[in-house]
């Protein structure tokens, strides 16, 4: 019974060590030795718990992955369900991508350190987080961005709108994590102040919905002016 419970308590050990060591320097750059040191458990307990270095850094992946995708689903729950407006639905995601993950910074740092690693050197494990985690995420926001343009989720635009506020809220989410260097780089022409979620979350909104509605007119515009010039060249009969 106790060598039992001695074996988990290990492999918890080596599941946090795991975190850590990956997220701060990547797979490749982690030696199975690394992390039994810091948990300080023998090297057979990984082989007995995990089967190897791959099969520990899956496991520590699909813990990311459950994170994530709970993450995801409080975004793409609005108050009024499916009854909510696109309007709605994006001012929902934002604040909530604002708040749950400003919230929750410190203790999910492991894994914004584990995704970066796997956007600049993939591993295997890049497809599946992909799919369970970025895909579900980009596919809700782009429904509810082609909702507001009026035009098929396929529509080139939908993508870069996309891209555009899910970047800003990144932005800001990474002016959390700024390093005191940059305050003071971005002191010199603004003054620095403390992140009110709030007042973030109410600029993403405002500033998303105006460029979706540019974006929007402008393509009404250029397809209404098309059509005037089809018109005028069109042969008399």
């Amino acid at each position: 019974m106790r060598a039992t419970q001695s074996r988990e308590t290990a492999r918890v050990r080596l599941l946090e060590a795991a975190k850590q060591a990956f997220a701060k320097r990547g797979f490749e750059d982690v030696t199975v030795r690394d992390i039994c040191r810091a948990a300080n458990a023998n090297l057979a307990l990984v082989n007995y718990h995990f089967g190897d270095k791959l099969g520990l850094y899956l496991e520590v992946v699909e813990e990311a992955i459950q994170r994530i995708s709970s993450f995801n689903a409080l975004t793409m729950q609005p108050p009024r369900g499916e009854q909510s407006s696109a309007q709605e639905k994006l001012e929902h995601f934002v604040r909530t991508m604002l708040r749950v993950r400003i919230q929750h910074l410190g203790s999910e740092v492991w894994i914004h350190g584990l995704m970066q690693h796997e956007m600049l050197r993939p591993t295997e494990a890049a497809a599946r987080i992909a799919r369970a985690t970025i895909a579900p995420r980009v596919r809700y926001l782009a429904s509810i961005i082609a909702e507001l343009l009026d035009c098929p989720v396929k529509d080139p635009r939908v993508l870069r709108c996309v891209s555009s506020v899910h970047g800003l809220c990144l932005v800001y989410l990474r002016m959390v994590q700024m390093p005191e260097a940059f305050r003071r780089a971005v002191a010199e022409f603004s003054e620095v102040e403390p992140l009110d979620v709030d007042r973030a979350a109410d600029h993403v909104i405002a500033f998303s919905l105006a460029g979706i509605r540019e974006v929007s007119t402008r393509r009404t515009t250029a397809a209404a002016s098309g059509a005037v010039k089809a018109d005028r060249v069109r042969p008399r009969r």
